[in-house]
């Protein structure tokens, strides 16, 4: 006669396993149902080039009256483009109205209006705009990053997709795009995987706890799921590897090689939020050596410069370098004289030097292990790489000479231990492709249907409980 089998695992253990997976395995299962939605579905974002795009050329007839403004402040950022038929100046935050010399606080409505009908006329949205609403928060510009724009005039359109045109009230600039379509797939993808509804994404610190401590509780679970996995595995201990029948043991087993794969993504996701900043980068200021500064009085004179010479663009963009002010026009150098002004490999080089000694060195026309088209933003290419002897990376802009990313020991680090375990993306050649998109659909499919059982198993469980506390009787705990 055999000896009675001990007990396998602790009875709280797996009572804690089974009554946290209930409520947690839920929550996981909406992140991979999302997920594999956010294989297809971004996040609605104006980029810089679209905006750009939506512009019409600087009208230079009623450029430049710079007001009051002191000559010897210093200026970290300057654009000049169009504002509703006249030229402005965007510098720092500020706006300054380059046909009265007048700062812009307030754009009007009717202002407002104009922007966003040039804007949906150059990206082909066939429709007008109904009467605007006034916006300070709602669930398209819920983050920090509208912040400075806030508030937002919202246009919306009757075009067939239905899209809506949000127009800062403070800079007159278009700063959110989004269509009924996007809307209702992003709350099947990003809204539900990022926990983004409004009424939590809007307290930002609050958002953040709950989405770490989420993932936490969601490692904890799994963990504790492997571990009770394994300690019942018995490949080499009994004639069946699972001590559990039907639906049970498929959970067992499947969720083996399934609860990896969860683990993996419940971990990645938490080191995506920077938990306790354990991955923050320190301060580095030799971009600004590189470039140098300038000063608004620099600004003035090249701003005169490019329309005395007949600079023709849609947007002027200031671009230091080396200590020296240098204006983009549309992707064309010009220097602070109005004179075209290409930036060639060679000049580009010796300005980097600047940056530090260089292991090495190069033009990249593709993306790389560290810079490349995510969910955090598209890479854009070519791009100069320099790759400094203590293992920073600078990407640079060939045609202006700025910085488009910095890399440095920590972004490293988070870019394996999140990007390259959360999209399973170690491969170069697979990384966004078909076959890496199939892949990342069958095996959250596999994950989820392990999760899915495991509710599944939990909720029939506990209803067993239940029924037995009702009736008086104490529930087993095994």
């Amino acid at each position: 006669m055999k000896p009675a089998r001990k007990a396998w695992a602790p009875k709280w253990l797996v009572v804690l396993h089974r009554y946290v997976g209930i409520v947690m395995g839920l929550l996981m299962l909406l992140w991979f149902v999302s997920g594999v939605v956010m294989l297809f579905v971004h996040w609605p974002e104006v980029t810089d080039q679209e905006r750009a795009a939506g512009l019409p050329p600087v009208a230079w007839g009623q450029c430049c009256q710079f007001g009051d403004v002191q000559e010897v402040i210093q200026v970290q950022h300057a654009t000049v483009e169009d504002l509703a038929g006249r030229p402005v100046l965007r510098f720092d935050d500020q706006v300054l109205d380059l046909a009265t010399g007048r700062p812009v606080h307030r754009v009007s409505l009717a202002d407002a209006a104009r922007v966003a009908q040039a804007y949906a006329s150059a990206h082909g949205v066939d429709g007008r705009p109904g009467t605007p609403g006034a916006v300070e928060r709602d669930q398209w510009t819920v983050t920090g990053y509208f912040d400075k724009r806030r508030p937002f005039y919202l246009f919306h359109f009757d075009d067939p997709a239905r899209t809506d045109i949000y127009v800062s009230a403070h800079t007159g600039a278009v700063s959110q795009v989004v269509n009924a379509r996007e809307k209702v797939l992003n709350w099947l993808g990003p809204i539900p995987h990022w926990l983004y509804p409004e009424v939590l994404r809007a307290d930002t610190k609050l958002w953040a706890q709950v989405v770490i401590w989420t993932s936490v509780v969601g490692a904890f679970l799994t963990i504790t799921g492997l571990y009770l996995g394994i300690i019942s595995w018995r490949p080499w201990r009994d004639k069946r590897v699972t001590p559990y029948r039907g639906l049970m043991a498929w959970h067992h087993l499947t969720g083996l090689f399934a609860g990896v794969l969860t683990l993996t993504w419940v971990a990645s996701g938490l080191i995506s939020m920077n938990p306790w900043g354990l991955l923050e980068s320190g301060p580095d200021d030799r971009a600004e050596q590189m470039t140098g500064l300038f000063s608004f009085g620099d600004l003035e004179e090249a701003v005169l410069a490019a329309k005395a010479s007949g600079v023709a663009a849609h947007r002027l963009t200031a671009a230091p370098l080396e200590g020296r002010l240098y204006l983009m026009a549309d992707g064309v150098r010009f220097d602070a004289t109005g004179r075209p002004a290409p930036l060639s490999t060679p000049s580009l080089a010796q300005a980097a030097s600047r940056l530090g000694p260089a292991k090495s060195q190069a033009v990249i026309s593709q993306a790389d292990a560290y810079y490349y088209d995510g969910h955090d933003g598209r890479a854009e290419l070519p791009a100069y790489r320099v790759e400094l002897e203590d293992g920073v990376r600078f990407y640079l802009d060939p045609a202006s000479g700025q910085v488009l990313a910095r890399v440095d020991g920590a972004g490293r680090v988070y870019r394996w231990l999140f990007a390259g375990l959360h999209r399973l993306d170690v491969v170069n050649g697979l990384r966004g492709g078909a076959p890496w998109t199939v892949a990342m659909v069958l095996l959250l499919t596999f994950a989820g249907a392990g999760v899915a059982t495991g509710v599944w198993l939990g909720w029939r469980r506990a209803r067993s409980d239940l029924g037995k506390l009702a009736k008086g009787k104490a529930p087993e705990l095994g």
